[in-house]
């Protein structure tokens, strides 16, 4: 989120801000925030002023007893004081919440070189890769045909012990997921990564701490009765790592990644897929995350994308990459870049990957800092990107490499994982 000393010194920058993200109406958040704050600075000179005179009423009553003098007037002030203290930190407390609720829904600070726009419509193509891919000389299939007609996935079973949203994947597409897998981690780590192993249950105020916790509540599975929530994705275990960390700057950049299975409700938006792989409950994701100072941020944000970029174009996959406009960014990012791979069953580019910088915006509410050269203490910048979502991998996968007797052409790098070149057949 904004830090409140962020929000004093760069009120009209915010306002324009909201006005790029066409967030007009918050923007008398703002002043009802320095009201709050300008109130709240007061309370507190009120109640240093009434502990400063505690601790000299204390000082006297001490010396005035050595003195065998009366102490009862001061006595009687002393203990009228903590009530007072009391009732000032509870109009504190109650400023600095309704300021909270503000600026937790305000969004980050758009980097200038973010196109503007009001939806996904505006969102610009700059970079194919294999810009015109190749056309078959045969009908594909779905990937939900391909992998029913070849034994590779059973979606009733699913649907049967889980619900809508969840597969049994069988043998060798089994095996193509963890291909994908081990290749995503086995590439990052090549590129000086640290990989990590990571708790798939966080609690409230961790959550809190990497997104917003009530836009995201609809979206992640809560244990019943547990302060505990399945992850929606490894990069939340990932930035909470650092909650409440002070890092010297020589120790920055932080490169860490992780593999986890995510787990997301996806009510609303797009939803589910009511039979296939693309879109599911539950799916593997190769997650990066880089902690950087300030300065170097926008030039790993280049680095983690290039990284996803050279992975896709390791495998052949034919995509392009988007810059997101102002209206179509998430909240805590300042820009953000998309893979959208391409599948032709469809004609369709489709998003694959996101990389995004949110600069100070979750390490404020992770209080995530770092010392400068000088000895300021600073709020370090976070980094993430999905390296590979497989389940949207494998999809891309199916339709760019099938063959027209039901085989699908494992990609070269995947080979050495799974042990074979091809996968796959129709069964008579």
């Amino acid at each position: 989120m904004l830090s409140i000393k962020f929000i004093r010194e760069s009120a009209e920058l915010i306002k324009k801000n909201l006005e790029s993200r066409n967030q007009e109406e918050k923007k008398e958040w703002i002043d009802k925030i320095l009201v709050n704050d300008v109130r709240w600075r007061n309370l507190k000179q009120k109640a240093d002023k009434l502990r400063n005179k505690r601790n000299t009423l204390t000082g006297e009553i001490k010396d005035l007893k050595k003195q065998g003098k009366e102490v009862g007037p001061r006595i009687k002030l002393a203990k009228e004081i903590p009530s007072k203290i009391q009732s000032i930190e509870s109009e504190m407390e109650e400023l600095k919440n309704q300021n909270n609720s503000y600026q937790i829904q305000l969004p980050n600070i758009l980097h200038n070189s973010t196109p503007l726009g009001k939806s996904e419509g505006d969102n610009i193509p700059f970079n194919f890769y294999i810009e015109e891919p190749k056309k078959p000389k045969f009908e594909l299939r779905s990937h939900v045909d391909l992998l029913e007609k070849s034994a590779l996935a059973n979606f009733d079973a699913g649907r049967k012990n889980a619900g809508q949203g969840f597969n049994y994947l069988m043998g060798d597409m089994a095996r193509l997921d963890m291909a994908i897998q081990n290749y995503g981690v086995d590439y990052l780590t090549k590129k000086g990564f640290q990989l990590i192993g990571v708790p798939l249950l966080m609690n409230k105020d961790a959550l809190k701490g990497a997104v917003n916790f009530e836009d995201f509540r609809d979206v992640i599975y809560k244990v019943e009765g547990e302060d505990l929530h399945l992850i929606g994705t490894g990069e939340h275990p990932l930035v909470a790592l650092f909650k409440d960390k002070i890092f010297n700057k020589k120790d920055l950049p932080i490169k860490i990644c992780t593999l986890t299975p995510c787990f997301r409700k996806e009510i609303g938006g797009h939803g589910v897929d009511s039979k296939g792989i693309f879109r599911m409950h539950q799916f593997y994701k190769v997650e990066q995350v880089i902690i950087s100072n300030q300065e170097d941020s926008y030039s790993h944000l280049e680095e983690m994308q290039k990284i996803s970029e050279d992975f896709f174009k390791s495998m052949k996959i034919p995509f392009r990459v988007i810059k997101i406009c102002s209206g179509d960014l998430g909240s805590k990012m300042s820009k953000q870049y998309d893979i959208e791979a391409w599948y032709p069953r469809e004609q369709k580019y489709k998003e694959v990957t996101s990389a995004g910088n949110t600069t100070e915006y979750q390490a404020t509410k992770l209080n995530t800092r770092y010392i400068d050269e000088d000895g300021e203490k600073k709020y370090v910048h976070m980094l993430n990107n999905t390296m590979v979502a497989t389940s949207r991998a494998m999809v891309s996968i199916l339709e760019n490499f099938q063959n027209e007797d039901g085989t699908i052409n494992v990609p070269k790098p995947l080979r050495k994982y799974i042990n074979k070149k091809k996968i796959g057949g129709f069964k008579k």
